[in-house]
């Protein structure tokens, strides 16, 4: 889940599954049955890069912030900050009016990135020698609003193994960011290539994996098999699990695994039926709202087909108890 002008490599022979779309993953009419077992700790919908500084390309209005078209049927949403200066009173009243949380990705106060070569991803993201000054002038600037009724997650960082974080990085700026808001989940997601070194020290509260390559999450056996390996990972039993869906399109889809924007329902289902089937799961988030973050023509859940709408729209209700 990521908010920066970079695309995670995808693994092709990617969609290894693909054939398995129309057989088994629900539709919106068999949605229910499908889910065999219901999680009630499941308590989160929502998507990222709805408040993200984002323009979608695809359409002709000037636009950044699209709280106005999920609020109805989610309750948490990725919301980044730009400044450690900014006040956030404004974009957070949004959210509250709309009823739905902020997941706050608050990185670029604590961390930087860079290019290199020797990390995985292709940039190196360091702890900034200012992290403590600036989040402590973030925190005093923002500490009225800065509260569990409108922030559902601190996302401390995005991919932190991925981009060369040290373990002792990552566990100072949890210090950080826990001293001065304790109440406040913390969060971060790892990428899938490096998730068997995935860190997740005791002061992460919620932890998550993104793998894009799957047509099929709930029948495929890697995709299952990254998430128990985060699932082990863990270093306290109340740490809790997001689940991060794949809610876009990209013209690779189509040409190297056959599967068209309409197909992406399915594909959604899927990831709703492990989310619900999962005791540990607390939120499901789909990657992403608007398009053209990775990729001028990647489409976001906002572009593609109204099929996939609808069925996001019924499982966001679902999941929010939102009319």
């Amino acid at each position: 889940m990521k908010v920066r002008l970079r695309i995670l490599t995808l693994i092709l022979p990617i969609f290894i599954f693909a054939e398995c779309i129309a057989e088994d993953s629900p539709t919106v009419s068999n949605s229910k049955k499908a889910v065999s077992s219901s999680n009630n700790n499941l308590v989160y919908f929502g998507f990222a890069v709805v408040d993200g500084g984002l323009d979608d390309p695809h359409d002709n209005s000037s636009k950044t912030n699209y709280i106005d078209e999920v609020g109805s049927f989610t309750n948490v949403a990725q919301m980044a900050v730009f400044s450690p200066t900014e006040s956030l009173k404004p974009r957070l009243s949004k959210f509250k009016k709309a009823g739905v949380k902020a997941i706050l990705h608050i990185e670029p106060l604590l961390f930087e990135s860079k290019k290199d070569s020797n990390s995985p991803s292709g940039f190196k993201i360091s702890l900034r020698s200012n992290a403590k000054k600036l989040w402590k002038t973030f925190v005093t600037i923002n500490k009225k609003v800065l509260t569990p009724s409108n922030i559902a997650a601190l996302y401390v960082i995005d991919e932190p193994v991925w981009n060369g974080v040290s373990l002792k990085e990552l566990t100072f700026a949890l210090k950080l960011v826990k001293d001065e808001l304790p109440d406040i989940p913390t969060m971060s997601i790892e990428a899938y290539p490096v998730v068997k070194q995935i860190m997740i020290p005791e002061s992460l509260d919620w932890i998550g994996f993104d793998r894009y390559d799957s047509v099929d999450p709930k029948n495929d056996k890697a995709w299952l098999a990254d998430l128990e390996t985060v699932r082990k990972a863990r270093t306290r039993k109340s740490q809790k699990i997001v689940i991060v869906a794949s809610t876009q399109w990209l013209p690779f889809y189509l040409k190297d695994a056959g599967i068209h924007p309409k197909d992406m329902e399915k594909i959604a289902w899927s990831y709703y039926y492990v989310a619900k089937s999962q005791p540990d799961v607390i939120a499901l988030v789909g990657y992403l709202w608007p398009g053209g973050l990775d990729d001028p023509k990647q489409l976001g859940a906002r572009n593609l087909p109204d099929n996939v709408k609808k069925a996001l729209r019924k499982m966001g209700r679902e999941i929010t108890k939102k009319k």
